[in-house]
């Protein structure tokens, strides 16, 4: 399956590129295609602190994908 990765701050200066489309399994979580992001773009590390929003709502990291999400990956800020 296609899902449209978006990608914000600095996930999309490691990546080089606002967007991408990867192929998903059957089944597949955020996780699996974090995963599989890390290993294409090895400084995007695990992102697993992030802010997930698919298909407009924000997400936990082991949400299930299907064919045609939009997953938007923000990195957390900090600040004070």
């Amino acid at each position: 399956m296609k899902v449209l990765v978006r990608f914000f701050a600095h996930y999309r200066d490691v990546v080089g590129r606002s967007e991408e489309s990867f192929e998903a399994g059957p089944g597949a979580t955020i996780r699996d295609l974090v995963e599989e992001i890390a290993g294409k773009y090895p400084r995007f590390g695990t992102a697993t602190e992030s802010i997930y929003i698919l298909s407009q709502q924000v997400v936990d990291i082991n949400a299930k994908l299907e064919d045609g999400d939009t997953l938007a990956i923000f990195p957390l800020v900090g600040g004070g």
